[in-house]
């Protein structure tokens, strides 16, 4: 790492602005948010926890999205399947799924990611929860050390910048219902 690099670094690292914050709660149409104003879900283990209310049983659309197209995480329903996935740079790809579509209704998605180490990059196993049953797992095998972009933030119910992911269309797709 050169010097410049470094000093980057260190500059990412200090303007976290959520600090030791270990809890955060978002609410539909909240769009934008910086990543230094969001939880920090580098370089360590997280959960992240989504009461949903389904249409019909062929629900798609983004939960939550963080960051876009060259690196994030996104959390959605397509055909009514809940699935995740974490975008590495643009280069690698890791998604899970779980393998039946939800009925109508509420449900609670919870992600679960644990990390291997608690350093930077480090990979780790991941698993998707739905009403507390274990629905998908899988492993990633690094992750984003220190950002995930400078121009693209965290959108709840809508990606709204590049997609994190391939699977779904720019733009509000979400068939969720509003509770």
């Amino acid at each position: 790492m050169t010097a410049d690099q470094s000093a980057l670094m260190r500059v990412l690292r200090a303007t976290d602005l959520m600090g030791d914050r270990t809890s955060l709660t978002v609410y539909p149409g909240m769009t934008g948010m910086s990543e230094n104003a969001f939880i920090n879900v580098k370089n360590r283990s997280y959960t992240i926890t989504a009461p949903v209310e389904l249409k019909d049983g062929n629900t798609s659309g983004v939960v939550i999205a963080q960051a876009g197209g060259f690196g994030g995480w996104v959390l959605y329903m397509k055909d009514g399947k809940v699935h995740h996935e974490y975008n590495y740079f643009g280069v690698e790809r890791t998604n899970i799924a779980g393998q039946t579509a939800l009925s109508p209704g509420k449900h609670e998605i919870k992600y679960e990611f644990i990390a291997d180490a608690p350093k930077p990059g480090s990979g780790g196993k991941c698993a998707l929860y739905v009403d507390g049953q274990q629905v998908a797992t899988g492993r990633i095998p690094k992750t984003q050390p220190y950002a995930f972009s400078a121009d693209e933030g965290v959108d709840v119910g809508v990606d709204n910048e590049t997609m994190v992911s391939n699977d779904y269309k720019p733009g509000r797709t979400s068939s969720l219902a509003k509770s």
